[in-house]
């Protein structure tokens, strides 16, 4: 399975701890959580 999920965290402490939250992770899943940035030129 894959797929994306975008969450918005003051920082990626925070958001690693909404990650760990993920039922996914129960079935052996794994993620990636990495911080989204804002391409130049695109509003």
């Amino acid at each position: 399975m894959s797929g994306y999920t975008i969450i918005e965290a003051d920082s990626m402490e925070t958001a690693l701890k909404i990650a760990k939250a993920c039922p996914f992770l129960d079935i052996g899943g794994s993620l990636e959580v990495s911080e989204l940035m804002q391409m130049p030129g695109y509003n």
